[in-house]
């Protein structure tokens, strides 16, 4: 392969380094250092209720005791499967404190999903919340699962059922009562795997990122050397994002534990409830918010948004999808500031390109420059060997030591996506002259609604179990809120009539509320290719007509 010029490092803003150094130091460690500085530091706020960095690490070490005892040790899986919260942190930093590995998991996963996910990470353990402990129970024999740990909310698990062959099930609060005399010791070493992050393509079947300490601190460092150069004492950062999604775990908990920033967490997003997240914003003025563009939408397009001060927010990012231009310029109106959009994906570690903060004009259609200590190049589509010229559409791939060590128990498709080094994200993109990236499409047909991976296969898969339905397919089309929303194409049986609200109810029943689309239309057939592929590509290009 050849190497492609960077003319990226002329456009980068002053006191940003072409290569940033590297941190020698485990995730845990970065807990440590910063609980041993600032250990009055707070490190999180949940519903008004501050806990404090020393506080954090003094839970971390008694629940990392507690998994000591169950006989977690290096390399074993413990699935979180929690949302944002003092438990998502703790279960964190105790897991990986021990060498062992976090599975993270999408709380909404659920039936068939979260069997394949704990199935094929072989997670022992799992920790979760109460209200989630059904879907566990419902599942767990078919898992490898041997014990549950909950934190209980709503004392539910008084109620469940869980039936004689359940997993002894332990209360969260009581293990990290445990005080252990001497910390555990450092088990844990830069190139061990951390974490398995569930991720897939077009064809929906799971693939766990495997990422090391390594490759998430290379990835802190590099977003680190982005920002501006505003250390205000244990500021704030609004953890929207879930920490289960790969953004929000680097970006938003690892990110804020390295600077000693002060995390606003929010278990859940409700989007009935703008006022309270704006009310947040003019409270505890964050320097750093990270959110997905449908967020920022629903920010910026609320009638009252012009009464709180947006404009406090040092460091505003989007990420997760691409951000609409009418987002970025309502909120340069509200704020005379830009969002900086930014690209990434799990097996990046998180990003791996952001806009400028300042950059002289605005460039609102591309994803920005590749962060310090990334390289990125556009190839040929076919080979994957030739650099595209300038303006050319190629696929783009990346390189650096954020990148994933493959997929797990999965060597055919690591091949696949790493090459010489090489990182194929299955993204077209392409460059400019002042190296600039811009996304044109991808490779696969995957949908991203509010920032979540939606793969098409699992939509379908669920609509013809419906004794109505013949074929289906399902798209993503633009939507200002969602960035993209769902659409399923139904084929119906002969004979038979289908009812939108029917099948709607049928999905809800069966899909995650993210996967569930948000228009149904019916058709007489799905265009497929000679081997019947459907092509979706086809009703894409339909609905932008």
């Amino acid at each position: 392969m050849t190497t492609m010029k960077k003319p990226w490092l002329n456009q980068y803003e002053e006191g940003v380094v072409s290569e940033p150094e590297y941190l020698n130091a485990t995730l845990p460690e970065l807990l440590v250092r910063t609980a041993t500085e600032h250990p009055d530091y707070i490190a999180s706020t949940m519903n008004e209720l501050d806990i404090t960095y020393g506080e954090i690490n003094k839970k971390v070490n008694g629940f990392a005791y507690a998994l000591q005892v169950m006989g977690i040790k290096r390399g074993d899986r413990v699935a979180l499967l929690l949302p944002n919260s003092p438990t998502y942190i703790i279960g964190f930093y105790a897991v990986v404190k021990l060498g062992a590995i976090v599975v993270n998991l999408n709380v909404m996963s659920q039936g068939a999903d979260l069997v394949t996910f704990l199935n094929n990470s072989d997670a022992q353990v799992v920790i979760t919340l109460d209200i989630f402990l059904n879907n566990v129970v419902q599942v767990v024999e078919e898992t490898p699962l041997r014990k549950i740990v909950i934190h209980s909310v709503m004392n539910l698990e008084k109620t469940i059922d869980i039936g004689e062959s359940c997993p002894e099930i332990l209360i969260f609060n009581d293990l990290v009562a445990a005080n252990p005399t001497e910390e555990p010791e450092r088990v844990c070493e830069m190139d061990d795997v951390a974490v398995l992050q569930y991720t897939s393509g077009s064809t929906g079947a799971p693939k766990a990122v495997v990422l090391t300490h390594r490759n998430i601190t290379s990835n802190l460092v590099q977003i680190d050397s982005w920002r501006p150069d505003v250390n205000p004492e244990n500021p704030a950062v609004h953890c929207m994002i879930p920490f289960f999604h790969v953004f929000g775990m680097t970006i938003g908990l690892h990110l804020s534990v390295r600077k000693g920033m002060r995390m606003i967490l929010y278990p859940m997003f409700d989007w009935s409830n703008i006022l309270t997240i704006l009310g947040d914003i003019k409270k505890y003025r964050p320097i750093s918010f990270p959110a997905v563009p449908a967020l920022w939408a629903a920010l910026v397009s609320h009638n009252e948004a012009d009464q709180y001060d947006l404009s406090a927010i040092e460091v505003a990012t989007g990420g997760g999808a691409p951000l609409p231009e009418w987002v970025q310029v309502k909120y340069e109106q509200l704020t005379g500031k830009r969002i900086a959009q930014a690209y990434g994906l799990s097996e990046g570690s998180s990003s791996s390109h952001i806009m400028p903060f300042k950059a002289e004009k605005p460039r609102y259609d591309s994803i920005g420059l590749p962060l310090p200590g990334i390289d990125v190049r556009i190839v040929d589509i076919e080979t994957g060997e030739t650099d595209c010229p300038v303006g050319e559409v190629g696929e783009m791939i990346i390189s650096g030591p954020q990148v994933m060590q493959g997929y797990w128990n999965d060597p055919e498709r690591t091949w696949e996506s790493i090459r010489d080094g090489w990182l194929y994200t299955s993204d077209l993109a392409r460059m400019d002259e002042d190296g600039y990236f811009y996304l044109v499409d991808r490779k696969d047909d995957l949908i991203i609604s509010r920032g979540f991976n939606v793969y098409p296969s699992d939509i379908e898969s669920v609509l013809k179990k419906h004794p109505s339905v013949k074929d289906a397919a399902a798209v993503g089309t633009p939507d200002k809120m969602r960035g993209e929303a769902i659409v399923a194409y139904v084929v119906t049986e002969e004979g038979k009539t289908g009812e939108k609200a029917e099948l709607m109810a049928f999905c809800k029943e069966h899909l995650a509320a993210y996967k569930v689309p948000r228009y149904i239309r019916f058709c007489d057939e799905i265009p497929a290719n000679r081997v019947g592929k459907p092509l979706r590509r086809l009703l894409r290009n339909e609905n932008k007509g």
